[in-house]
């Protein structure tokens, strides 16, 4: 499961990449929407509850409808369904609940074997979702990950407060 820390930063870097400068205030204002899906941790329906595609569908929707925000939506939109894209590779994800209640999940990795070859597994589809997922309770990180995610957020109000200055 990935940690606070990469589903902050890994859409972060994303949208400062291919961002407008005009849209940069908003990709850090809306940064802690990149964890929001965590939070059905603290529910007992964790990975389904916010961990689904049609949270980040209606928000491209309510973009498409709302053309003068369509900035802020999309952005929102990108990090909520960049953690259900990170989660679907770290135990799978209840991608279409309600409407189906099993795991999508997505298995890849690239190992060494023990005669130097390299060896790329990849399976992905649908599993059970089980009460292990559905009752996990309040964990949301360990310590790195709080740390890892207290560091960006000091880093994101540095830079914030260093465009401010420019201006």
């Amino acid at each position: 499961m990935p940690d606070w820390a990469l589903h902050l930063i890994v859409p972060l870097l994303a949208l400062l990449i291919v961002s407008r400068k005009e849209d940069q205030k908003y990709i850090l204002l809306l940064l802690p929407l990149a964890v929001l899906p965590d939070f059905d941790t603290f529910v007992t329906q964790h990975r389904a509850l916010l961990h689904n595609i049609f949270i980040p569908l209606f928000l491209v929707f309510l973009g498409w409808v709302l053309k003068e925000k369509r900035a802020i939506f999309n952005i929102a939109a990108v990090y909520i369904a960049s953690h259900v894209f990170m989660d679907m590779f770290g135990g799978g994800v209840v991608l279409f609940y309600p409407l189906y209640n099993h795991m999508a999940f997505v298995d890849a990795s690239l190992q060494m074997s023990s005669t130097n070859t390299l060896v790329w597994t990849f399976d992905y589809g649908f599993s059970e979702y089980g009460s292990a997922w559905k009752h996990a309770y309040g964990y949301i990180s360990d310590s790195i990950g709080t740390g890892a995610l207290a560091f960006v957020l000091l880093a994101g109000i540095c830079a914030a407060y260093r465009n401010r200055v420019k201006e």
